[in-house]
This record gives C-alpha cells, structure tokens and sequence, in this order.
C-alpha cells in the first residue's frame, strides 16, 4: 500500500486511497456529520468504526481536551489511525485493536484483497449487500463487548461498524443510561436482516433518547425512510 500525507488547515492525515479519504474528509470535517455540543470542554468519546482516525481527528479539533477510546479492527488500518493521533500530538485517545460485538473473543472480519489502493471503508463483522466474495477476503479479528467500556457517564457514543449497530445497541441497552448522546450511522439491506432501524428506534424510545433521522441530508420522519437496497441513516439520539 502507498502511504499518502495531506496537511489540511495545520492537521496531517495519512492514508492510502485518496478518493476514500476525500469522501470520509468531506463528510466529517465539511459536514460535519459528527457534530455534538458537549456539556463539559473535556467530553468521554466512544469512536466505535474509528478507521484511520479521520473522527478521531475531527472531535479533538472540536474539543481539544476530549478523552477518547477508538476501536479499529482491521490491523493495516488501526496503524494508520495510530499514525495519525501520534503525527497530531493527540493526548488522551486510547486506540484499541478490535471490533465491538456482543461477545467477547474473535469473529471473522471481511476486507478487500485490493493491496495497492484498497477500498477499507466497508470492512465490516457481517455480510452486507456490498460483500461479494471475488473482491472480498475474511480475517480474523479481536472482538470485545462495549459494555465493558461504558463504567461512568459517557458524552458522545459513535456507532460506524457496518451492518453490527443493533447488535452492539442490544449488548449495552442496560448501560445505555450512562450515554447522553449518540450518532450512529444505520446500514440497511436486504442481506442483513439482523440489523432493523426500527427496532433500533424502539430501543432508543425504551430508554428515554430522543433521535433526529437523516437521509441523504435531509432530516425525515421514520415513515419517510427509502428503503432501496442498500440504505444509510444518520440517527442522532439525545438523552432529554
């Protein structure tokens, strides 16, 4: 893989594939799909799917002091996000080397074969309506269960991991009165039908979190939702 390093406005990222970073870059620093207002300039983050640390990045340039808990599985991209928290001088962001799941241990992890300019993006603990096995390699990964991490108040709750957000949502419901905010991005299909909006909707209205829907940038009501196949939702739930 060739490693590439960009400054933009006094913050280096490196990557490998250009085009990928450019569309995850515009996303979160330009869109700013991860905003959230903290109650406290040194917020607790859980950056669940932190790929190269491009959010990673992005809270800590919103808040400076933010203690945050990254979780990357795949072990050629967790380097990069630890190259990109050591090239910024980040304090207090833990990297750890795994998936979050509702066991703890090891599961098979799918990635692609490409090795000059792999597309990472869509690594992911299940079978998506993307997977398809000529372009398509499975390796084994560390699992853990995210309940473990959540033992006192946790600001903001990052959920990006492919296809697995209502089984992790489920591992830690009992814990899920510790979390003020959560942002998570649902990826529907046909394929994997142990991922439901609704009933991730259901689990936030059993714990008292109130959630905005987002669709291809536009807010919409539940009923609103196009379901083609695939499908991706920005859900940003708040503890009222």
């Amino acid at each position: 893989m060739g490693l590439r390093t960009k400054k933009i406005r006094g913050v280096k990222f490196s990557f490998v594939n250009w085009r990928e970073f450019a569309l995850i870059y515009k996303d979160i620093f330009i869109g700013k799909e991860y905003r959230f207002t903290a109650d406290n300039n040194s917020p607790f983050i859980l950056d669940c799917g932190a790929h190269i640390g491009v959010s990673v990045l992005y809270f800590k340039k919103l808040y400076p002091k933010a203690k945050i808990i990254a979780f990357e599985p795949n072990p050629n991209i967790f380097e990069l996000l630890k190259l990109n928290t050591k090239q910024n001088n980040l304090k207090d962001v833990k990297p750890v080397n795994a998936a979050v799941a509702d066991r703890k241990g090891e599961i098979g992890f799918f990635v692609s074969k490409e090795t000059k300019s792999p597309w990472t993006w869509g690594n992911a603990g299940v079978k998506n309506k993307w997977y398809n096995p000529k372009d398509c390699k499975t390796i084994r990964v560390s699992a853990v269960k995210l309940s473990s991490y959540i033992k006192h108040e946790v600001d903001l709750l990052k959920l990006d991991i492919e296809g697995m957000e209502e089984m992790v949502l489920r591992e830690i419901e009992n814990k899920l009165y510790l979390v003020k905010e959560i942002i998570t991005e649902f990826h529907g299909s046909s394929v994997n039908k142990a991922n439901s909006a609704e009933r991730i909707f259901s689990i936030f209205d059993r714990n008292a979190l109130s959630y905005t829907i987002k669709q291809k940038g536009r807010i919409i009501k539940a009923e609103q939702i196009k379901k083609t196949d695939s499908y991706w939702l920005i859900i940003h739930a708040r503890r009222s």
